[in-house]
Order: structure tokens, then C-alpha cells, then sequence
């Protein structure tokens, strides 16, 4: 579930070290396309269900008009107005139910943001979510609904006879097949390592989850032949997850790389991050928004939820009170630490509230007047680099009728802090002008345009998205959403008329938009389902 262009990159050419291994050892190379007898839904589910805690399945099969106008709509409180929140609202709209949407801030789309012209002309940048795999079918479905368009840039990059990734550590381009060369050794071993959570994940899963990265490296540091492979490796954690190796499970890595031997199949062969939104991401907000009208209102921070019977009475500040049915949270549980739950939860559930967080990941743009990176020694796509930054990536590369353009740094972990030392314009020229020593000329091409994301400080977000340290991921198991067609797998996270929802609790796609949106829409279903049983029950 790679968040970024640099860890698909990662996994890609770490699939590549894998196939030299198996030729090596005279074995078949991978299938791809497919999935292996495992998945983290799977394990996820067989964790919960080892524990007895969890949750029942509540959702019908989506259905659209499911509720006949000629019903007493009940009332649906959603709070949060990012796509979760959202998503649930239009779900529920198109299903026949009217819900209010309460947002803390003035503006809609949480951790979707887009604005245009602030690093250059007529540049496009998405201060948060960005990416869209070809399996995000959610965002996919809505993108198609609303008339947008996507932007394919792995079509885009094979316009070009340059890189499409770049590779720079220790004051020099290092090449693709050098990177896969030296990481075999290490691909040789998350592959028995994965091939033991296929074998037995109750036995193993526990196993990794307790450890962290950090760890996992110090155990197989004969593997690692040169400090920059451990450095690239480090590097796809804090890009991925915010947070520095020691903070991160283990199982965030074996989740995120193939299983290689024999016929087995690249688990990450479809994450892609194949395409953008044209224009920005933040159009898919709008034409929720648009949707909604009428049934969105800002400024509404939630500071105390209660039960009331079966049902809730919600306050908000400035003292504004309302009661409804259902309710719907989708808002980052790093967040709701701050909202007075006078609720039965389950003990677990208050756990994962107050203990799992978001990860320390940031962006600085910086404009230019020309896209010099694209060159036979820089790349089309994305960059890799130990300048203090993890990764850099073009930005614009979807706007292709500009010649201006703009790169986006980005930092996870411990780098966060060090960007956040300095003003924006001062920051923005040290590591523009570091980048010269991967890009000759981007300093005279610099129009000294910069831009800093602030997600770490937002009292809104508390940061980027969600990270799990180690054994958090077990521990917390059953509160993911589990979409499957086997009932025995699917898990739904709610307690009675109380409705989660947030990329926190997507199970394939935590991180990302997609999760967002399709947490949103499972959110939307299981409150569909539990009016339609009410409304069964009345007349029996």
C-alpha cells in the first residue's frame, strides 16, 4: 500500500532482486496480478477471530434508493467533512437517507487539499493526498461519477528515454540494477519471512508485529552490504509511515513487499500510484460538496458525544447541541483523543483511539522555471536521496503543456523536525540549492516560490497518516474494516449506532484516499442496514 512514487519504486526494483535470487536457485519466476493464500484482511481477520473480540458484520450489499422517500428519514450525524465523512453523506444520499455533515474547520476535505499558483504560475499542488492506485476502486468510482479526469503517469513517463527514479546516496547516482544487486541478499530474507506468515500467521504474525524495523534490520544486518541500502530501506519508512524505523512494526514492511519463491505471487504487483486527478485531488471534494448542498455545516468542532437511549446527543462548540440515531466519526482518532466520549466502548477500541497515531510526514514545494530534472542522469517521476530529505518527486508532471514546474520534498520521521527549524524560505533555498548536487542547474532555474505543509501542527489532523508501532497491529485487529465476499472475513467497526469511520480503519488501504472513501462508503452501509432492520422491526 505504498504512499508514495519512491516506495512503489522500492518495492519494484526489490521484486527485481528477488527474480536474480530465484534465477539463481534455478526456480520460476513470480506470477503476477494475482494474490497469494495471504493477505493482511485475512490475518487481520483470523487474529480477531483467535481472540473472540471481533466485531459483527453489519453491512448489506450497497444498494442505491435502498430507503423509499416515502420513510421518516432518522437523524445521521456524520462528523467530519474529509472524504470519509463525506463519502458516507453522498453513500447514504444516493441510498435515500439525508445526513448532516459537521466539520471543525472552514473548509472541507481534511487531509485533501489542492491550490493553484502559490509556487508558480498556473502549478497545481496537492497539499496532501496525491496518488491513486488502479485498485483504488473507490476514488476510481468517484472520479468517474463526478465527470473528472486522471492523469496516467507511468504512460506519461514512457514518453521520455530518461529515468523515471533516480537514486542518489553518497554523493553520487547509483543505477537501478546496482540498487537490486545489493538489496538480494536482504530480498532473500523478508521472502522466508513472508513465507512464514503464508505457513502459519497466528504463529508468526506476533512474532514481526512485536519487533520493529529498526530491529528487524540489526537482525539481518549480514545482509546489508552497503550502509546506503540501509539507509534506502529506512528511508521507505519515514516516507511511508512518518515515523523513524524503531517506531514502526515490522509487519509494515513484510506487508508492504512481495513473497517470491517459486510461483508465488508479488503481493504489491498492483500498487501502483498509476494515477492523479487532473487538476488537483481537492476536485473530488468540490464535487462532493456540491452534491451535499445543503446538508454541510463548518465550524462545528465536536466536543462531547453522549448516549441517549438509543441514540446520541452530540455538543459542539459555541454550545450548539443536536440529537440523532446514528452517528458517523470520521475524523482521525488523534482528534477524537480531544472529544469527552460518554459512550460503552469496548476497552480495545478506547486503546486504539488513545494509543495509535498518525505518522511526521511533510512537504516543501519549491517552483522552477524549467523542469531540468529531466535528463539522462535525473529522473521523470521521483528521486530517492540521503541530502536530508527521503524522497523528492515531480509535482506537476501531470501539468504536461507547462514548461514550469515544481518539486515536492518530502520528509518523514526525525526529518520533520529539522524542516520545521527554519522559515519556509529559508528551508526552501537549503535544500533547493542541496538538490544541485543531484541536478546541476536547478539553482538557476529556482524562482525561489515555496510552499510548506504544516499537517504535524494542525490540531485538525496532529499529522499525515496513520502509522503502527510495534504490536499495535495485532493488538488492534479487529477494528479494521475487512471488505470480502467470504461473510466469515468481513468485519465492520461499529458499537450499536455508533459508526467509525477514517482511513485509520481500512485494513488494505490505510493511508490513502481510498481508504478514506471506502471506509466512507462501509460506514454508509452499515447505518443503511441498521435503519432498514429498524424499520423491519417496527411492522413485524
Amino acid at each position: 500500500m505504498a504512499r508514495t512514487p519512491q516506495f512503489r519504486q522500492f518495492i519494484r526494483i526489490l521484486q527485481q532482486a528477488q527474480r536474480e535470487n530465484l534465477k539463481a536457485e534455478g526456480k520460476s519466476p513470480p506470477l503476477t496480478k494475482q494474490r497469494v493464500s495471504w493477505t493482511r484482511r485475512r490475518l487481520l481477520k483470523l487474529v480477531a477471530l483467535a481472540s473472540g473480540s471481533a466485531l459483527a458484520t453489519n453491512a448489506l450489499p450497497h444498494s442505491e434508493k435502498a430507503w423509499s422517500r416515502d420513510r421518516q428519514n432518522p437523524k445521521i450525524a456524520i462528523i467530519g467533512g474529509g472524504i470519509a465523512g463525506l463519502n458516507a453523506a453522498y453513500q447514504l444520499k444516493k441510498a435515500g437517507l439525508t445526513a448532516s455533515v459537521y466539520e471543525a474547520r472552514q473548509r472541507l476535505g481534511g487531509r485533501v487539499l489542492s491550490v493553484t499558483g502559490v509556487v508558480g504560475e498556473g502549478l497545481v499542488i496537492d497539499l496532501g493526498a496525491h496518488f491513486i492506485n488502479t485498485d483504488h476502486v473507490d476514488i476510481l468510482e468517484l472520479v468517474k461519477e463526478f465527470g473528472l479526469s486522471l492523469f496516467n503517469r507511468t504512460e506519461d513517463a514512457q514518453r521520455f528515454p530518461f529515468p523515471e527514479t533516480g537514486y542518489y546516496f553518497n554523493g553520487r547516482l547509483r543505477s537501478e540494477a546496482e540498487v537490486a544487486t545489493k538489496l538480494r541478499p536482504l530480498a532473500r530474507q523478508i521472502s522466508r519471512d513472508a513465507d512464514l506468515l503464508d505457513e502459519d500467521y497466528e504463529q508468526f504474525a506476533p512474532k514481526f508485529d512485536r519487533i520493529s524495523v529498526a530491529k528487524y534490520l540489526d537482525k539481518h544486518a549480514d545482509k546489508i552490504s552497503e550502509q546506503f541500502i540501509r539507509v534506502l530501506v529506512e528511508n521507505t519508512i519515514r516516507t511511508e509511515y512518518g515515523v523513524e524505523p524503531d517506531k514502526s512494526s515490522a509487519l509494515q514492511l513484510l506487508f508492504n513487499l512481495p513473497t517470491v519463491d517459486g510461483n508465488k505471487v508479488e503481493i504489491l504487483g498492483n500498487s501502483d500510484e498509476t494515477f492523479v486527478v487532473e487538476g488537483g485531488s481537492g476536485r473530488i471534494i468540490d464535487s462532493l460538496a456540491q452534491a451535499l448542498s445543503g446538508q454541510i455545516f463548518s465550524g462545528m468542532r465536536l466536543m462531547q458525544i453522549e448516549s441517549r437511549g438509543r441514540g446520541f446527543h452530540l455538543t459542539f462548540s459555541g454550545n450548539y447541541e443536536v440529537d440523532a440515531d446514528y452517528v458517523i466519526i470520521a475524523i482521525p482518532f488523534t482528534v477524537l483523543r480531544d472529544v469527552k466520549i460518554r459512550v460503552d466502548l469496548p476497552k480495545q477500541l478506547r486503546r486504539f483511539i488513545n494509543e495509535v497515531d498518525l505518522g511526521a510526514n511533510e512537504k516543501l514545494y519549491a517552483g522552477f522555471n524549467k523542469k531540468v530534472w529531466r535528463r539522462e542522469k535525473g529522473f521523470i517521476k521521483e528521486a530517492w536521496t540521503d541530502l536530508g530529505f527521503s524522497a523528492a518527486w515531480d509535482e506537476t508532471q501531470r501539468q504536461v503543456d507547462r514548461k514550469n514546474g515544481a518539486l515536492t520534498f518530502y520528509f518523514g520521521g526525525n526529518e520533520v523536525t529539522t524542516l520545521q527549524s527554519g522559515s519556509t524560505k529559508s528551508q526552501g533555498k537549503k535544500f533547493a540549492n542541496q538538490f544541485e548536487n543531484i541536478i546541476p542547474s536547478v539553482k538557476r532555474v529556482a524562482n525561489e516560490r515555496f510552499l510548506r505543509t504544516q499537517w504535524t501542527q494542525d490540531p485538525f489532523t496532529k499529522g499525515s497518516y496513520t502509522s503502527f508501532k510495534p504490536g499495535q497491529l495485532t493488538d488492534f485487529a479487529d477494528f479494521f474494516y475487512i471488505e470480502s465476499d467470504n461473510p466469515e472475513e468481513r468485519q465492520d467497526v461499529n458499537v450499536g449506532n455508533l459508526v467509525f469511520a477514517g482511513e485509520h480503519l481500512s485494513d488494505e488501504f490505510y493511508g490513502y484516499m481510498n481508504g478514506a472513501a471506502q471506509t466512507g462508503r462501509l460506514a454508509a452501509e452499515v447505518v443503511l442496514g441498521m435503519c432498514l432492520r429498524a424499520k423491519k422491526a417496527r411492522f413485524m
